[in-house]
């Protein structure tokens, strides 16, 4: 580890030095800029296709939905965020390969404290605890406990362009209960630039280290160094987003089912019509290789190498009525494991509003999905999967006239059947174990409710899942997360 705080201390001595020079006159950002920053990052593009699922967490925030106290961020103010949650799932709600369904029960911890220390600098520290116990496979029960912190300072902030300087701190330390071989420290540590112009283009350009110090005596030892240069340019008053990234990573040490050299490239548009009848369509295009330690829901180490195509359209047909239809082609190959398998999903999603006015909002929210999936190894495992969802939220506005806080909440129920026996389809499926064959509801229920005039926002969110297989044993499984967040 020598090394890795000798980078620990030239950062530091690098964020210090950049801290005390000099700058230009401060300008303030508008929030409209503001917003163009967060949105931004926002748009970081995930390769995996776990994310566009429906049976998360944030599928009923991504929607219009209730959002937990941490996704609403207020500028100008210090904040302290946390939640805990409590609950029964399976790996298949966390990444794709349903080969490999397992089940466990988990308890999840996490606060955030978030501070602006003047116009240039802002800063945020966080914790998580992540403990897993399996139900069938001793062997990764774990638990992870992380620390990040994120330091952002404005080397240079006009009206019309700007240039932030980011460091990005992570340790994660990973104990099993039953393979100390498999236990790790893990140290990453990265800076970053990002150039804004402002309605012209974003520049991002990162560099890093990625230390894996494993416990037990062997070679099993990571250090990773990775660059990485991305961007978006605006054409045609915006109408136009060109955006594209860059990243190559490499290790010290070459090892075996590992690729010493990594790289992760992305392309894509985004355009904003002005027909009544299509607002915006996207595309992106991304090819690379990782490894699924990076993935926290991964509890297994593996390196893959990925293919993704996304493409989306978004239509606004009133100013209550709005969908969007989604399209995306994803591909996984791994090295040392026989779960390579490509796919394909069509969503399509409607999201009405039936009222809003200065009290209250009311709005429904109707999904519908179809995907197929085919392994190279395991054609038993390929299924197809029908997905129908359903959302109703409800939203109580909060009025300062007469100092009452506002409250909202929503009901969520979700279809999912799938079918591993089905002959035929476009990825020509030619599985026969229709004992795998099951239907899988969800139900998810949300509340949340402001106190203090929104200073102080408590919620709760209920989550059920009861799967019904045709040749085995149903299943239920259940979770409940408390959220809060209070702004100070």
């Amino acid at each position: 580890m020598n090394r890795t705080y000798f980078y620990i201390c030239v950062l530091i001595v690098l964020l210090s030095s950049c801290v005390t020079a000099p700058v230009e006159k401060t300008v303030m950002l508008t929030t409209a800029e503001k917003d163009e920053s967060a949105s931004a990052k926002a748009d970081d593009f995930t390769p995996l296709e776990k994310a566009a699922d429906f049976n998360q967490w944030s599928s009923l925030e991504a929607d219009g939905g209730l959002k937990p106290p941490s996704a609403q961020t207020v500028r100008g103010r210090s904040s302290l965020t946390g939640y805990t949650e409590i609950g029964r799932r399976s790996t298949a709600e966390d990444y794709e390969e349903e080969d490999t369904d397992d089940d466990y029960t988990y308890q999840n911890y996490h606060l955030k404290l978030e501070q602006k220390m003047s116009d240039r600098l802002n800063y945020d520290i966080s914790s998580f605890v992540y403990d897993k116990d399996y139900k069938s496979r001793d062997s990764l029960d774990n638990i992870s406990r992380i620390f990040k912190t994120n330091w952002s300072y404005y080397l240079k902030k006009l009206k019309e362009e700007s240039l932030e300087l980011d460091l990005k701190v992570k340790y994660k330390e990973k104990r099993y209960k039953n393979s100390p071989g498999n236990e790790y420290d893990e140290l990453r540590i990265s800076p970053s630039l990002t150039f804004k112009k402002k309605n012209l283009y974003i520049i991002d350009l990162a560099l890093g280290i990625d230390n894996f110090d494993y416990l037990s005596e062997g070679r099993k030892d990571q250090f990773k160094v990775f660059t990485q240069v991305g961007g978006k340019r605006y054409l045609l008053e915006k109408k136009l987003m060109l955006t594209g990234s860059y990243k190559l990573e490499s290790t010290e040490q070459e090892k075996i089912d590992r690729k010493r050299t990594k790289q992760e490239i992305l392309g894509g548009f985004d355009y904003i019509f002005v027909l009544p009848w299509i607002y915006k369509i996207g595309n992106r295009l991304e090819w690379g290789q990782r490894d699924t330690k990076e993935d926290e829901e991964r509890d297994e180490d593996f390196d893959y190498e990925y293919w993704r195509y996304y493409a989306k359209t978004e239509h606004r047909i009133s100013p209550k009525l709005k969908t969007d239809i989604k399209y995306q082609y994803f591909k996984k190959d791994y090295i040392s494991a026989d779960l390579d398998h490509r796919g394909f999903y069509i969503q399509n999603s409607w999201d009405y509003e039936i009222l809003n006015d200065e009290k209250q909002r009311m709005g429904v929210d109707f999904g519908l999905e179809h995907k197929e999936v085919r392994y190279n190894l395991k054609s038993g495992n390929d299924y197809k999967k029908e997905t129908v969802e359903a959302k109703l939220s409800y939203k109580r506005k909060k009025n300062l006239s007469d100092r009452q806080a506002g409250w909202q909440t929503s009901a969520g129920l979700e279809q999912n059947f799938y079918d591993f026996s089905r002959p035929g389809g476009i990825l020509q499926n030619t599985g026969s174990d229709s004992s795998n064959d099951k239907k899988r509801t969800y139900v998810k229920i949300s509340g949340e409710k402001l106190f203090l005039q929104g200073d102080l926002v408590l919620s709760l969110d209920l989550k059920y899942r009861y799967t019904n297989y045709e040749q085995k044993d149903d299943k239920e499984q259940e979770a409940v997360r408390i959220a809060f967040k209070y702004r100070f």
